[in-house]
């Protein structure tokens, strides 16, 4: 990566104190560094390399605070032949099979998104411009949420990505949080995503896997036990499971949910409400949504929500959204 710096110094009132910024923040086809106090003394700056212009000051209304903005590079960077339906995508995903899993091909899921709430970070699905899919046990109704798409490395330089707020959020009605059954939520963003070569949703049921048939999972979940959540998304195969000696009836209900394992590999704190995904004829699937597993543990399959079951729930509420 490209990087240069220049030290730029500020004639302001108050005392002197040297800065090191970084232009990471998309705003509006710029690219910017956090906002600064004027009282800010030497300033030095990192450039990014998908700037396209130089940096220049900018500030508010008021003259309180300040930030260096550049020209960014266009989100869209959509070839020709990119086929703009549900389930498809111009990275063609790793073949192979998060814990046991491998890291994904950069931008190759690209309905997979970082749902982020207080100190939490879960998984979710884009849906369509508008809508994600995620789990129910994900969102605490006291806080606010940012969901970020395009997202690969979650401690990379952020130019490609975006951020976006929740402006409203959808709790199942009948979650309950002991059982975790209806385990389902739906996040109303405050703006439309920018459908590009590295954003675009995935196709609701449609067609399922049926038990034996191969699925995948991604996120950004613990990949041991006891480990750290992943930096980089990472994704794994699974396969469809009947959780007959698995789990109880009382945690599984086959209309509602699905089971799905491999010995070695599967999913983990983090990876909640992250999507289960099916290919077919050429398009993907969101299947499930993850819910619960026995503590990380590989060897018993893990249990996600049936999204097919509540595709009336879920348009609902997307209809609902759109008229409040």
């Amino acid at each position: 990566m490209f990087v240069r710096s220049i030290v730029l110094l500020l004639c302001t009132i108050g005392s002197l104190s040297a800065q090191s910024l970084v232009l990471n923040i998309r705003d509006n086809g710029k690219i910017c560094t956090p906002w600064m106090n004027f009282n800010t003394g030497s300033v030095s700056y990192q450039s990014n390399p998908e700037c396209i212009s130089g940096p220049s000051f900018e500030n508010t209304d008021d003259y309180t605070e300040m930030r260096l903005c550049c020209k960014g590079m266009p989100l869209t960077t959509v070839a020709p032949y990119f086929p703009k339906q549900c389930g498809k995508q111009l990275y063609t995903p790793l073949g192979q099979r998060i814990i046991g899993g491998s890291v994904a091909r950069e931008h190759s899921w690209p309905w997979q998104v970082l749902v982020r709430g207080g100190s939490s970070m879960c998984g979710g699905t884009l849906i369509d411009e508008r809508h994600v899919l995620t789990a129910a046990h994900c969102i605490d109704v006291t806080q606010d949420y940012t969901v970020t798409v395009g997202l690969h490395d979650r401690n990379g330089v952020q130019f490609m990505e975006q951020k976006i707020s929740a402006e409203k959020i959808y709790v199942h009605e009948y979650y309950d949080s002991v059982k975790i059954t209806n385990d389902i939520a739906i996040i109303y963003l405050s703006q439309s995503v920018k459908v590009t070569d590295k954003v675009n949703f995935i196709c609701l049921p449609g067609q399922e896997a049926d038990i034996g048939n191969k699925v995948y999972l991604a996120g950004w979940g613990k990949t041991a036990v006891n480990g750290d959540a992943s930096v980089l998304l990472k994704q794994t195969d699974l396969t469809v499971m009947n959780c007959s000696g698995f789990w109880a009836p009382s945690q599984y209900d086959t209309r509602k949910q699905i089971c799905a394992g491999t010995v070695g590999a599967g999913q983990c704190n983090g990876d909640s409400g992250g999507p289960l995904m099916y290919q077919y004829s050429g398009q993907w699937y969101l299947n499930g949504i993850v819910s619960f597993s026995s503590n990380c543990k590989t060897e018993i399959p893990a249990v996600f929500v049936r999204v097919s079951y509540y595709l009336p729930w879920i348009k609902a509420k997307m209809a609902l959204a759109t008229t409040l």
